[in-house]
Formats: structure tokens, sequence, C-alpha cells
């Protein structure tokens, strides 16, 4: 009796056992799925500006599209560093494209549903530099990826905005820039543009962070980013400015903007003619 008692138990630790393997293979990765990493960077010359250093970019979304560019799957990730690695388990002998999307969550500026044309919300009636700053974006793609065995990739993100930066070498004071006409939906696969919105930027602040252009240094007014083609096209601007008596309002018909480009708007500008 006791040796049969002995082999009764025996017989329920392995049938435990198995119960427990089994679950725990129902959370394994199919035997013909491959993992895929990608290691994403942030540009190294973000670090080089006074504004545009990324620094608030905080969230990475990875959207994944099967060859009917239907999207499968998308991952979040929060980004604490310059580079982050991204791993996927996909199906092999599957076809896959990728869409990264690297930019500041905490605030509504881009509506990322469909990250095949992402848009571009309008900021609130009044911002500070901190709120302007987390317009910045970045993007990249990567087309095409048969899966047959396990593989890593290296992917850098770029801009796909226009930086534009408004100082002066005169007083700072409070201003209030309109971009006219710009576009506000991007083509992460086509690295293309369209539309055509208005943005205010209207600062309740002065910063104490400055620009240098043609070994002048300005004093900002504003900054702002803005949808850009990779090919440089113009659009029109105005400026007001206040000094809190005086109010004065400028026209620029011919501002140039370029996707990952800086465009500098600097001249001893002031609120009196």
């Amino acid at each position: 009796m006791k040796d049969l008692l002995h082999y009764i138990l025996i017989l329920t630790v392995l049938a435990l056992t198995m119960v427990g393997l089994q679950s725990c293979s129902d959370d394994l990765h199919n035997e013909d799925d491959a993992q895929v990493c990608f290691t994403v960077s942030l540009p190294a010359d973000t670090h080089t500006r006074s504004f545009g250093k990324a620094e608030q970019v905080n969230s990475l979304v990875v959207g994944i599209f099967n060859e009917q560019m239907s999207e499968v799957g998308r991952k979040k990730m929060a980004i604490t560093g310059s580079s982050i690695d991204v791993n996927f388990s996909l199906a092999q002998n599957q076809t896959y494209s990728f869409v990264f999307w690297a930019y500041d969550s905490s605030l509504n500026i881009y509506n990322i549903d469909n990250l095949t044309a992402i848009e571009m919300n309008s900021l609130p009636n009044a911002v500070t530099f901190a709120q302007a700053e987390a317009m910045d974006a970045f993007f990249a793609i990567e087309k095409d990826i048969t899966i047959t065995k396990n593989s890593s990739h290296t992917v850098e993100l770029i801009r796909p905005l226009a930086q534009i930066n408004v100082g002066t070498t005169a007083a700072q004071m409070q201003a209030t820039f309109k971009a006219k006409s710009v576009p506000n939906t991007f083509y992460p696969f086509t690295n293309t543009v369209s539309g055509a919105a208005d943005y205010t930027w209207k600062f309740n602040e002065t910063t104490a962070e400055t620009f240098t252009t043609e070994y002048k240094q300005y004093k900002y007014f504003a900054l702002g980013y803005v949808f850009a083609p990779t090919m440089a096209t113009n659009i029109s601007a105005e400026l007001t400015l206040t000094d809190g008596i005086n109010n004065k309002t400028l026209e620029f018909p011919q501002i140039k903007i370029e996707a990952n480009q800086r465009t500098n708007i600097a001249g001893n500008f002031t609120a009196t003619n």
C-alpha cells in the first residue's frame, strides 16, 4: 500500500508538471516565428542645438503593416535615451513594413490613429516655449522585410518637420507668429506632405535661449515646427509684437521651409515703427 501511494503521488506530480508546462507553452511564440530586433536611434546632431535637442521626445510608436498595407500590430515604448531596442516575434515567410514615430506623447499635438497619414493638431491659443518644443517629432520606415530568420536592423530617425526660429537683436517682448497654408498631414511611407492649414503660436513668455545665424546671435520671439516637403518650398507668415503699449504686425510673404532643416527669421524687430 505504501509503494502504491508513493507511485500515485509521483504520477500526480508528473501530471501537475505537465499541466504547468502546457500552460507556459501557450504563452510562448509559435515555432515558426522569428525574432526581429530594431535598434532605433535619434540623430546625433539633435544634441548640438539650443532648441531642437529632442529632449521632450519621450515615446516611440511602431506600426506593423502587411503586404496589403493594413496595420496588423502596434507597439508603444518609452524613450529614455538616444536609442531604444524594439523586438517583435513575427511569422516567417511573411513580408512586413514598419513605421517608426517618436514624439512627445504628453501633449495632443499629433493624431497618429492612422500611422500612414499623421496629422498635426493646433496648439492652444497661448503657448510656452516648452510646448512649442514639444511639437518636435521624428520618423523612419522599413519597407518590405521578408521574415526568414532571426534578424537585427538599425534604424535612424529623421525629422519630417521644418523648425522655424524667429528672433531679434532688439529687446524681447511677447510675440504671436502665424504660419499660413502649411501642410498639416505627413505620409511616412512616401515621405510626402499635403494640406494647407494656418498655425498660430502666441507666446505668453520669453526665453533666455538664443539662436545664431550668419555669425549673429538672436533672442527668441517665437519657435515652432511645421510639416514640410523634402524639397524646399515657400510659405507666408506674419509676426505680431507687443510691448504692452505698442503693437506691430510684420508680414513675411516668402519663407522657405524644408523637412529636417531650420528656417531662421531674424532682424532688429521692435513693436514700434
